[in-house]
């Protein structure tokens, strides 16, 4: 294992480095990208790219499957609201897209590569104008099995990159779960049910806190999280991530 993470920190080294020395490249397709971009995407790719946009639940950020009319409650915040006050993401999840192909890439390859492009869609202007009202930025955290195989948490590397104070230890996994991929909602919640819990809660009574994760796809996890963060004592929990899976069948535009 350290022999393996070492190897990726020289390749993700030597990355940098030619990133440094050489023209910008699109992640995706190769093209030069203008020096002064945001982030290693070209322009043609950038537009392939689908943002989370009204309509929406104002609740869980659900996107809609008829995009015409102004955002309302989704029926599954109306039969069983959510235990956090709000969640948005910035980039619609394409499983065989390029938002799928980033996060994949990053989170399961060590491609560090990907976390400045990741971490530029995390701090997009809706997204930072819904962080705002927070006063402490929690990642949603890993189990120290998961974390040694892994090598990182994905979620505190993105934390890092929004303005605020990252509280890095505060939510912790208090026992290491069957991952969620391929997963049914119903069983994405009992595998994840009372998985968590708050060490210190004294950092987080009162506060409110905004919760940092990858992807959202059913909310099971960030449920759990959020009610952890609650029972210790958080005034409220706002959830941001940087994909939403949208509903099957789901359109742009």
């Amino acid at each position: 294992m350290l022999l393996t993470s070492l190897r990726d920190s020289l390749r993700n080294l030597a990355h940098y480095a030619l990133d440094f020395f050489l023209p910008r490249l699109c992640l995706f397709c190769g093209e030069a990208v203008e020096p002064q971009a945001a982030a290693p995407l070209c322009p043609a790719c950038e537009a392939r790219v689908v943002r989370v946009q009204s309509p929406l639940c104002p609740r869980c950020g659900r996107l809609f499957l008829n995009r015409a009319g102004p955002d309302r409650p989704c029926g599954f915040c109306l039969k069983e609201p959510p235990p956090f006050a709000a969640a948005r993401a910035a980039v619609v999840y394409e499983e065989d897209g390029l938002t799928g192909r980033a996060i994949k890439q990053f989170k399961y390859y060590r491609r560090l590569e990907y976390l400045p492009l990741l971490r530029h869609w995390l701090t997009e202007p809706a997204c930072l104008e819904f962080a705002a009202p927070c006063d402490l930025i929690v990642p949603v955290p890993l189990h120290r099995r998961r974390l040694q195989e892994r090598g990182f948490n994905q979620a505190l590397l993105l934390a890092r990159g929004l303005p605020g104070r990252v509280l890095r230890h505060t939510l912790v996994r208090t026992r290491h779960t069957q991952p969620q991929t391929g997963l049914n909602p119903r069983a994405r919640r009992e595998n994840v049910r009372r998985a968590f819990a708050v060490r210190g809660p004294e950092a987080v009574h009162g506060q409110s806190v905004l919760l940092v994760d990858d992807v959202y796809t059913t909310g099971a996890t960030v449920r759990e999280c959020s009610r952890a963060l609650l029972a210790a004592g958080a005034r409220e929990v706002r959830v941001l991530t940087v994909a939403r899976v949208a509903p099957p069948g789901f359109r742009a535009g």
